[in-house]
């Protein structure tokens, strides 16, 4: 028999099939909700601290009070885990509502707050060895510093993504600025520097960890990224909770340096593995 999951919502641990939230709750209505992901390795939350401190800054960038201290979230986090101790490895996802509100529009700053744990997608190992193609897709978040539970975009995006056999899709400015991908961020080698763009992005929990390590190893450089030297560069990859480092061996029909993973990149996917093994 299949253990069920236990889920956290609205101050309640309940089973998978009993975990709702009311219909007027405004992440219902109208997508006001903020999320983050931590997955675990060896059961343990990675790098937790900062994955709650955003989520806490993403809440009061929407205009939200935040009802929990850091700590709170934690210890929530922790029991979501012990409550579900059948899985191996697992992603949390931790979600703060707008809550309901009495006109089905402004937020009666009573926000919900949900914590489950999900299943770790297995991603193909080929994108690791041989790298991915992606694309690029005019768009632009409306709020880079939060990240909203909103991705008609990154829905749209990946669709046309996947139906030229793509892996992610880069948002890109109607100036031809790149920026990040739907679910990750952007990193390039550019006349042996590592770049990536600062302003316009959710700036991602991995994207801070390989910045530290490529400091390590590379001149590092937070800057704009035009789309010409996006396609100059001599290798490029891609970051997230889930992805780790993905090396990208093309941009829509061009192919990036050797068409294949770099020696920069596959130095840092090194050191990213040998950090989360400790």
């Amino acid at each position: 028999m299949i253990a069920l999951k236990t889920v956290y919502v609205d101050g309640k641990f309940l089973p998978w099939d009993k975990a709702v939230i009311p219909v007027d709750d405004l992440a219902v209505l109208r997508g006001y909700a903020v999320c983050d992901i931590i997955r675990t390795f060896g059961g343990r939350p990675y790098c937790l601290d900062e994955h709650v401190n955003r989520l806490l800054s993403s809440v009061t960038t929407i205009g939200l009070t935040p009802a929990w201290t850091k700590e709170e979230i934690k210890t929530i986090v922790f029991n979501v885990l012990e409550k579900n101790a059948h899985m191996d490895e697992a992603n949390i996802r931790i979600l703060v509502t707008g809550g309901s509100s009495p006109d089905f529009f402004s937020p009666a700053d009573h926000p919900r707050l949900i914590v489950l744990v999900t299943d770790i997608p297995a991603l193909p190992a080929h994108w690791y060895t041989k790298g991915v193609k992606v694309i690029t897709f005019v768009q632009q978040r409306s709020l880079p510093d939060a990240k909203a539970t909103n991705y008609i975009p990154a829905v749209l995006a990946l669709k046309k993504a996947k139906a030229q056999g793509a892996a992610e899709a880069l948002y890109m400015t109607r100036d031809k600025m790149v920026l990040e991908g739907t679910t990750s961020n952007l990193f390039a080698l550019v006349d042996g520097t590592l770049v990536t763009p600062e302003k316009g992005v959710l700036k991602g929990i991995t994207r801070k960890t390989v910045l530290a390590l490529g400091k390590k190893l590379f001149p590092v450089s937070e800057q704009d990224i035009a789309l010409d030297t996006l396609l100059s560069a001599s290798e490029l990859f891609i970051t997230g909770t889930n992805k780790g480092i993905v090396p990208v061996i093309q941009v829509d029909d061009h192919v990036i340096g050797t068409g294949m993973p770099g020696p920069g990149t596959r130095a840092l996917m090194a050191a990213m593995a040998d950090q989360q093994g400790k």
